[in-house]
């Protein structure tokens, strides 16, 4: 049987290199050829041994493009060599979530990469369900970065956005980017951005941005005030930050009376947030935010292929898969500045 190379995080920052056999696709699965993987920046939480949700040893990568090499029975709807964009989870398929197509609340779903092994190898088998193709005019670059930009879609649709709205977006990471131009796409009328880092507010504004906000040199509240007069001309905020929750603090303290807030950035335990009180007392609407669904896949393949969000000087730097130890080195001493890593397989 033909052998394949294989990243497996044997434990935490030991990541192994090794060979094993290319797996032969089951009933309804289809077996891709991986040829781009993403680096998440839930990564180097798993690296870390920090994800709660992660057992070892583990194979992570979960955002990625390949083309199709096999597929088991009842599942050759797409031929060989087609390129595809993968939606990284493994569900039940019997629940009413799943019936509906909504896999990000099956109860059961595992997502490869983390709660199932993933992408960092030649090849993997994926049911066929998760498995969708990419117009001639998507890159394979493009098509590793539908998953993450999915995560930002289905956080902007979370923010029921109108042609009347005028949005800020705070945090402009990979995240914060594709949020902005879904805010775009999805026909707001002003999408403004902040930051604390000015290379990734320059291409906030490369992408589309109708402003910029950077918060080492002012506040939240006076960039508004420039940019639309006032942080009470604002619909919707976006919090990709997360953290201990002094984002959604501050938007808690200039958000007008009944506005709308999605906190995309995961809060982590011990938040602090004082204001909370007035999310009640201000009639506000807080939403969360997770993963994404099917339909959020076929849009983003849609709208990324027509051009109307782009990745256009988002990935910073390319490396092959066999680097992938140096890779988490530079990242956990934090050596040099990234933006969006690319493993070519």
């Amino acid at each position: 049987m033909k052998k394949m190379l294989k990243a497996t995080l044997a434990a935490p920052e030991h990541i192994v290199l090794g060979e094993c056999d290319i797996p032969t696709p089951l009933e309804d699965q289809i077996l891709i050829k991986v040829e781009r993987i993403g680096v998440c920046g839930s990564d180097p939480t798993i690296y870390f041994g920090r994800h709660p949700y992660v057992k070892y040893p583990v194979v992570m990568g979960h955002e990625f493009s390949g083309t199709v090499a096999a597929f088991g029975s009842g599942a050759d709807a797409l031929a060989v060599g087609t390129r595809v964009a993968v939606i990284p989870h493994l569900v039940c398929g019997g629940c009413e979530a799943c019936k509906n197509e909504i896999y990000n609340f099956c109860e059961s779903l595992r997502c490869t990469g983390a709660e199932a092994d993933g992408a960092h190898c030649e090849y993997i088998a994926m049911p066929k369900e998760m498995v969708l193709p990419i117009p001639d005019t998507m890159s394979m670059d493009d098509a590793a970065m539908v998953e993450p930009a999915c995560v930002a879609y289905h956080a902007a649709k979370r923010g029921e956005i109108t042609p009347d709205d005028t949005i800020l977006v705070i945090g402009a990471g990979p995240i914060g980017n594709f949020c902005m131009q879904s805010c775009r796409a999805l026909g707001a009328k002003k999408v403004y951005i902040a930051d604390m880092d000015p290379k990734r507010l320059q291409l906030a504004k490369s992408l589309g941005a109708d402003g910029i906000i950077d918060v080492s040199r002012e506040g939240l509240d006076d960039g508004l005030a420039r940019l639309c007069g006032g942080s009470k001309k604002t619909d919707v905020f976006f919090d990709c930050v997360g953290e201990k929750g002094k984002v959604f603090n501050d938007i808690l303290q200039m958000a007008r009376r009944g506005t709308r807030v999605v906190i995309v950035g995961v809060l982590q335990n011990g938040y602090d947030i004082p204001l909370l009180p007035d999310f009640v007392q201000h009639e506000l609407r807080l939403s969360g935010t997770t993963m994404y669904t099917p339909a959020d896949y076929r849009d983003m393949i849609e709208l990324m292929g027509a051009g109307k969000i782009k990745t256009q000087g988002m990935i910073t730097h390319y490396f092959d898969l066999p680097q992938i130890i140096e890779v988490f080195h530079l990242i956990a001493k934090r050596e040099q500045q990234f933006f969006k890593i690319i493993f070519k397989v």
